[in-house]
């Protein structure tokens, strides 16, 4: 009993220490916070403390009191002088101090301009913007490095044909079409932005990293496979990141990291938790540069295609775009048209929604089919050709070809699939610059089944049996390459 009554006096004594924080005995309340004479910001704060139980009124609005016996409010100033009224209802009796807090405008300072004006030229990026690392063409176009959001201001190096050369950094210089630049007022300058804070969270289906920056920069990435990380160069900044935020519920990158690389070169580190990459793509918002990474998708955890949304495009189409024309008539569009059918039933089957690109004979430009899958979010795309060239005589085989690094693995497993037929294994070809394989915001792989000049292969193609085996070998790679994600999801696990 005494034990008991001796708890009782404590929380007593306790609580009224916790009503009288800071209250001498002739305070009624106190204001601790927000009577500053003169503020640079609109947004101020009134924090107080009173007897608990009070009713506490700042500019007759009701503030909240805790059991600290602490209150506070938010104001939103004005420009010149602002009243402050705290009204305290203490057991009947009422208190009130009035005050005044003045809102002053920071005048912005004016930086003087160059007494030297900038004489060269710049040029700024439109939609659909891409870089290449030379001035060289071929069928395919130049080796691309990656695209680029529109707003992008380069200075103008030089000309090359369709080209334009532009300096990126100081050390730096890529070729960009000239039919997807304007040309700047004379006397812009090219940016250049220090960087800021950075934030990296969870937006549901994808992992978000911002990078605020003060204007915006062109950019280069890169995936890496070991160790497992996106590498974004930020050509033109200069660090003054001093945080960076990185929320706990994560699902793809573990972590961020920096470098400095060169005085005008910031290079930003994106790692990776699971093995296998399912898209990424770097964008502006505003001046902010933002990384979007997709998260694995649930049906990878169970290692099949059920649930998956698939991309299924048929190359060539419509009256001019016939693609390869063999020896004896058969048009390569057709046969390709044909399989991406046979491809989607098979698909289809095993639970997986499928998108054509082309569903019928027309002519679908590779901007428009790259829209379609994008619009679809699908979860990766494959592109079905047939090949030409080399020895008419001669059996020329399958083939598989990726762009990016951390897609090779999609491609490889497919032509070992393929290969089970008993064709010749032309190859697996890697950094194919091939329109379809350029994005990165999806695994894709492009399958030239077989070659239309050749004879042997000819024969094997026209064959409406040989094609459906060879979607069906297709369609046994993706379910091996699931089993492979499930596979590295399990080890990703146990670490």
């Amino acid at each position: 009993m005494k034990k008991s009554i001796f708890l009782v006096a404590i929380t007593l004594i306790f609580n009224l220490t916790l009503s009288s924080f800071n209250l001498s005995a002739q305070e009624s309340f106190k204001i601790v916070r927000g009577k500053s004479d003169t503020v640079y910001t609109p947004v101020h704060y009134i924090v107080g403390v009173a007897p608990g139980g009070s009713q506490i009124f700042v500019n007759d609005l009701p503030s909240k009191q805790y059991k600290t016996g602490s209150f506070g409010s938010e104001l939103r100033l004005v420009p010149g002088d602002n009243s402050v009224r705290v009204r305290v209802i203490t057991n009947g009796n009422e208190n009130i101090e009035n005050f005044v807090v003045y809102y002053k405008l920071l005048v912005p300072v004016t930086v003087p301009a160059d007494t030297v004006p900038y004489t060269g030229r710049v040029v700024v990026t439109r939609e659909g913007a891409y870089m290449n690392y030379g001035a060289g063409q071929d069928r395919l176009g130049g080796a691309k490095i990656n695209y680029l959001a529109e707003g992008i201001r380069m200075e103008l190096l030089d000309s090359a044909q369709a080209l334009y050369k532009v300096r990126l950094s100081e050390n730096s210089y890529a070729f960009i079409p000239k039919s997807l630049v304007n040309h700047e007022p004379a006397g812009t300058k090219p940016p250049f932005s220090l960087t800021s804070s950075w934030s990296v969270s969870n937006a549901g289906n994808t992992d978000i990293v911002r990078v605020a920056l003060e204007k915006r920069l062109p950019y280069t990435f890169f995936k890496e496979l070991e160790p497992n990380r996106i590498v974004i160069d930020i050509h033109g900044a200069a660090c003054n990141t001093n945080w960076i935020t990185q929320y706990l519920n994560l699902k793809m990158v573990d972590y961020v990291d920096y470098d400095q690389i060169a005085p005008d070169v910031f290079r930003v580190y994106i790692y990776l938790k699971d093995e296998y990459c399912w898209g990424y793509k770097v964008d502006y918002s505003g001046t902010s540069l933002v990384v979007t990474v997709k998260h694995t998708p649930a049906p990878a955890y169970k290692g099949t295609l059920a649930g998956l949304t698939i991309g299924v495009d048929a190359g060539h189409g419509g009256p001019k775009s016939h693609g390869a024309v063999s020896p004896s008539g058969v048009r390569e569009k057709d046969l390709n048209l044909a399989m991406t059918y046979m491809l989607r039933a098979e698909l289809e089957k095993r639970g997986a929604k499928v998108v054509l690109s082309r569903p019928d004979d027309n002519d679908v430009a590779m901007s428009d089919r790259i829209k379609i899958f994008a619009n679809a979010n699908v979860d990766m795309m494959v592109s079905v050709h047939c090949n030409a060239g080399g020895n008419p005589l001669r059996p020329m085989g399958t083939s598989t070809y990726y762009k990016h690094i951390e897609y090779r693995e999609l491609a490889k497993t497919v032509l070992e699939r393929l290969t089970e037929l008993d064709v010749n294994n032309f190859g697996l070809i890697g950094n194919f610059n091939f329109s379809l394989n350029s994005p990165t915001y999806w695994p894709n792989i492009l399958v030239e089944t077989m070659f239309m000049s050749s004879l042997p292969d000819e024969e094997l193609i026209s064959d409406p049996l040989f094609q459906r085996m060879m979607m069906n070998k297709t369609v046994k790679g993706l379910e091996d390459y699931m089993k492979k994600v499930k596979s590295s999801l399990k080890k990703g696990a146990k670490r």
